[in-house]
């Protein structure tokens, strides 16, 4: 009995479909790509110099942060969870998700005269990446406050609608729809 050998299609053919399979078991998901970026892009991030509050009685200097925050939002939602530590810092659990995807983030925090800084930055699922909040009180609800966002605040606040909520974090889930 002859074997007959295969043609140049035929092997073309199958190099392709293996090929295929190799890419969907090899391939991550698409969550997981996600994750890989947005830690990607927290680490790889540069600060840059951010205008603290023009309106420093805004900043609220006797904050607890223990607890959680969020923004959520239509197609996303971002979380911060400070739990005290004995030497006066935090342990802050960061987590952004989207449609897409998300990551969670371990950080340290210090709080210092109301401005919050991590020991590395965060991004949340739009890439909106800081390292720094700034405490505030509006009214006689707290907000953390990206210092990235410092300058588009201000503004909305100094517009007298409620548009300057999109830019905090609340302990309130609702306050940032829109």
């Amino acid at each position: 009995m002859r074997v007959r050998r295969p043609t140049i299609v035929e092997c073309i053919t199958t190099i392709a479909v293996i090929a295929v399979l190799a890419g969907l078991i090899f391939i991550p998901d698409s969550a997981t790509a996600t994750r890989r970026d947005m830690e990607r892009h927290a680490r790889d991030w540069k600060p840059t110099v951010v205008p603290l509050l023009n309106d420093r009685s805004l900043i609220d200097t006797e904050i607890s942060l223990t607890g959680q925050w969020h923004t959520p939002r239509r197609l996303s939602h971002t979380e911060f969870t400070f739990d005290p530590r004995t030497d006066g810092r935090y342990n802050v659990r960061f987590r952004a998700s989207g449609c897409g995807g998300g990551c969670e983030l371990l950080r340290t925090a210090t709080l210092i005269d109301g401005v919050i800084v991590f020991d590395g930055a965060v991004v949340e699922y739009s890439r909106k990446t800081y390292d720094t909040l700034v405490a505030i009180r509006v009214d006689t609800d707290e907000y953390l406050l990206p210092a990235e966002n410092v300058v588009d605040f201000e503004r909305e606040l100094a517009s007298g609608t409620s548009d300057w909520k999109w830019y905090v974090h609340s302990r309130n889930q609702q306050v940032s729809e829109k």
